[in-house]
């Protein structure tokens, strides 16, 4: 009576829903075979079933197994011989090194002394006092190791002008410049310029613990031949400006323009250099010179480029 009375309380979606499901359940059992089938059409191994009775008796924990006295003391025999063969054979090496070290000494002559070196008649003492000269790593002396005056006429030394953008330029100044000195650094805000691009900055920055200048008129400088030549100078560079002076831990930005200057894009390095002054000797400050490198763009090599690095 309260079954039909809960059923009479469903709505009929309730019941169809009902009657649809209980026959989706017949249907599905209706495809389990019996028992006796399912135990015919398949036999559980015996490993299989000592297996799963031994997880049934332990109730999934592994079963600990408890040492004999006996296996305790034949490990610890083990290991106590092991030692003692360790023991054996080292003191054997370290005797066999003594006999050999002694041996040797024995039959090792001792070598002769060297003559005294004769004094000089006036008796006066001479020592060697020549040395390499140790290169000068700041201001202006510093730059001018690596300057192309110092280079030796000859196969070596790079031609005095070179052609560029249809016209001819000058060998630079100085070949080797870094791009830092102690503190001091110079840098371009992008190595790879577009050539679309309306222009790019070059940072000047003061790390150091004291003031500096530096000249605003940059010089630009590319690499032709092996060298560096340099680049004219475009039209603003040609206005005079005062020298500008960074305080410590300042920086200061100088932008230059592309549309002043003749370029050969298909050229693979410039460079742009910073002449400098810091404080020297009582004779006045130094000079120093500094270099930055930055190229143009070129879509096909920096194709290749960045196939090869994910090839990589």
């Amino acid at each position: 009576m309260q079954g039909k009375d809960n059923r009479n309380s469903k709505s009929p979606a309730e019941e169809l829903l009902e009657d649809a499901f209980d026959a989706c359940m017949e249907e599905q059992m209706s495809f389990i075979p019996p028992e006796s089938e399912i135990a015919r059409m398949h036999t559980f191994s015996e490993g299989f079933r000592k297996a799963m009775e031994e997880l049934l008796r332990t109730k999934g924990k592994p079963e600990r197994r408890a040492i004999s006295r006996k296996e305790f003391v034949y490990g610890f025999n083990r290991l106590a011989a092991g030692i003692l063969i360790l023991f054996v054979i080292g003191g054997a090496c370290a005797g066999g090194l003594m006999l050999l070290s002694r041996g040797g000494s024995k039959g090792m002559q001792a070598p002769a002394e060297a003559p005294a070196a004769e004094a000089p008649e006036d008796g006066c003492e001479y020592e060697n006092t020549q040395e390499e000269a140790a290169p000068q790593e700041s201001g202006e002396a510093g730059a001018a190791a690596g300057s192309a005056a110092d280079m030796e006429p000859g196969e070596g030394r790079p031609s005095d002008t070179a052609e560029f953008c249809g016209g001819t330029v000058e060998l630079a100044e100085f070949q080797k410049l870094s791009g830092e000195w102690e503190e001091i650094k110079t840098l371009v805000n992008s190595p790879v310029i577009a050539r679309d691009a309306e222009s790019f900055k070059v940072t000047i920055g003061n790390m150091e613990e004291y003031s500096i200048s530096y000249d605003p008129k940059l010089r630009l400088e590319v690499w032709l031949k092996d060298a560096w030549y340099q680049v004219p100078p475009g039209r603003v560079q040609e206005e005079r400006r005062e020298k500008v002076t960074l305080e410590p831990g300042m920086a200061q930005d100088e932008e230059i323009f592309l549309e002043d200057y003749e370029w050969d894009y298909e050229a693979g390095r410039y460079r742009v250099v910073t002449r400098l002054e810091v404080p020297g000797t009582e004779a006045g400050p130094e000079e120093i010179f500094l270099a930055c490198e930055f190229r143009f763009e070129n879509p096909e090599e920096d194709l290749e480029e960045a196939l090869r690095s994910e090839e990589e």
